[in-house]
């Protein structure tokens, strides 16, 4: 068995007579951090989809830990290790950031019924929920209601929320899309400083974004994987430089 913490095999995904996933052979090493590029429809937010159980594949497996989770719900990976962020909703807008981060702690320990009050008591999700907003520099905005946060800062505590978690994989689909470019550092450097335990998917479409983050970067292309490697070997790739890094729009 493989030692990568998420990996599909021959993994197919098809809306009637339209192929979104193709085959897809997918790793991701403890403590990756992954970037898939790809135009418009080549099947990223579908592939993403698949990983963390919204959508079922039509052929193919899915393991995580070298446990097959292909027929697990969406619920399930998240408690096996999975979490995604920025295009899910968990924020309670009107709680404040550290109310919020104690709800998600205690629903994984199974306290959330108790709500946030009880939970905040709770010597152990005080000192997790302290340890996360520390890290990610959010101690400042702890007690701030989160609708009165700028949306940069609600994007970081979407990623406090991910890491109250606990996850073995983390995705990112676009992390700084719609953040105004003077916040957007905020959540490069937020995405920088994240565990180096914790493996990281990130799907983007800067190309700055993914070269400043990626280690390793795989290219999509009408659900295939086309190309895969270091960032210097698909940045000087003749046919990925030809069809993508090019083409602004296409990226």
């Amino acid at each position: 068995m493989s030692d990568a913490v998420l990996e599909t095999k021959n993994l197919n995904k098809n809306f009637g007579a339209l192929a979104v996933a193709q085959d897809i052979n997918f790793s991701l090493n403890p403590g990756a951090r992954h970037a898939i590029i790809g135009p418009n429809g080549a099947g990223k937010t579908t592939l993403v989809n698949l990983l963390t159980g919204v959508l079922r594949p039509s052929a193919g497996a899915i393991f995580l830990s070298g446990e097959d989770i292909t027929t697990m719900s969406e619920n399930e990976r998240v408690k096996h290790g999975i979490a995604r962020t920025f295009q899910i909703n968990t924020l309670f807008m009107g709680l404040t950031v550290i109310d919020n981060l104690y709800l998600a702690i205690a629903e994984r320990f199974g306290g959330a019924t108790e709500m946030f009050r009880p939970a905040g008591h709770h010597i152990k999700v005080q000192e997790q929920a302290l340890h996360i907003l520390t890290t990610l520099k959010l101690e400042e905005n702890s007690l701030t209601v989160v609708r009165e946060l700028s949306y940069g800062r609600q994007r970081l505590v979407e990623l406090a929320i991910a890491l109250a978690l606990d996850p073995k994989v983390l995705l990112l689909d676009e992390p700084a899309a719609g953040v105004p470019s003077t916040e957007s550092h905020i959540i490069l450097d937020a995405v920088d400083n994240l565990p180096e335990d914790i493996a990281i998917l990130i799907i983007e479409h800067d190309m700055d974004v993914v070269f400043r983050f990626a280690k390793r970067i795989s290219v999509l292309v009408r659900g295939s994987i086309m190309a895969e490697g270091e960032p210097e070997e698909i940045a000087t790739n003749p046919e990925v430089q030809a069809v993508y890094l090019g083409e602004a729009d296409h990226v």
